[in-house]
């Protein structure tokens, strides 16, 4: 299978200004680069860090993607829309899922017009969010080269910074059949499959290109009924990387952002700060190594 990464995670936001700015506090990193899309009646910012980049992106004009963002916003507020995976040979993507049952479209050119006249163009393959368990997602292949999504510059120290996604927490009512989807059909490695009853769940995670794709499963409770099994999965939250997260904690904290105190992490060696707002409707996780454990080992 041609997919080699997770290209860039997909963030609705009804106020792309305001929303750029916290974005800038959050990952302590200035935004790599605005632009339009005319085809698409959608704007967006982009950060680009070591391993992916976040879009946010939200409609601004007429077109079939930005109704589709509309609704979106409508109906759930600001936050994950969609992944997009990369490729380096989207007809060969394109062949590929359609001979394992998807119904993906032929790639589909496109491009983006920057503030200075620049303009960056690829190749996308859809599919069906009904084939891909009522997610939205597809495949991008850059025409354009890298340059031109320049990595998001640290505007402090580098070690208090975001500098790569760790996972995106996918949330699903039935995991064999996104064992099916995203393991059989397209092809990303199922790195672990864990029945984990002391968290109410089966947690599943696929790792593509140094970033974790976490699909969850809850048993549901009395207070939390598990999700009906004919519902459509959704994207929940997401997780960044820095190197040192006390200081990123404190970053945050400094800035007036809600932000929980470090704790020890549920991957040993690791941990967390928990992010409450200005995420852009995103929940969202600090990850880092912990430096004790690093000493002990």
């Amino acid at each position: 299978m041609p997919l080699n990464r997770v290209d860039h995670v997909l963030v609705a936001v009804n106020d792309l200004d305001a929303v750029t700015r916290d974005y800038e506090v959050l990952t302590g990193r200035a935004v790599s680069l605005r632009g339009s899309h005319p085809d698409y009646g959608t704007a967006n910012a982009i950060f680009q860090l070591e391993n992916t980049y976040i879009e946010l992106i939200s409609p601004v004009g007429e077109g079939p993607f930005a109704q589709q963002l509309r609704t979106h916003l409508d109906e759930k507020g600001d936050g994950l829309f969609g992944i997009t995976f990369g490729t380096d040979d989207a007809q060969v993507t394109s062949e590929e899922w359609q001979q394992q049952g998807l119904r993906a479209t032929a790639p589909q050119p496109g491009e983006g017009h920057g503030p200075d006249g620049s303009v960056r163009q690829w190749r996308n393959v859809y599919v069906p969010s009904e084939d891909v368990l009522g997610l939205f997602l597809f495949a991008i292949e850059h025409v354009s080269d890298a340059s031109t999504r320049p990595t998001a510059a640290p505007q402090g120290p580098e070690e208090a910074t975001f500098h790569a996604v760790d996972h995106v927490v996918v949330n699903t009512p039935d995991g064999d059949k996104a064992i099916s989807v995203f393991g059989d059909k397209m092809g990303i490695r199922l790195a672990l499959d864990r029945d984990a009853k002391q968290w109410g769940a089966r947690m599943m995670f696929f790792r593509i290109g140094g970033i974790t794709l976490e699909v969850i499963q809850r048993y549901g409770d009395e207070k939390t009924p598990a999700m009906p099994l004919d519902a459509p999965s959704v994207y929940w939250g997401m997780a960044f990387r820095a190197h040192d997260v006390a200081a990123a904690q404190a970053r945050l904290a400094s800035a007036g952002v809600n932000v929980s105190d470090v704790r020890k992490g549920r991957k040993p060696g690791t941990l967390v700060a928990t992010v409450r707002d200005k995420s852009g409707g995103v929940p969202m996780l600090i990850v880092g190594p912990d430096p004790q454990a690093d000493e002990t080992a």
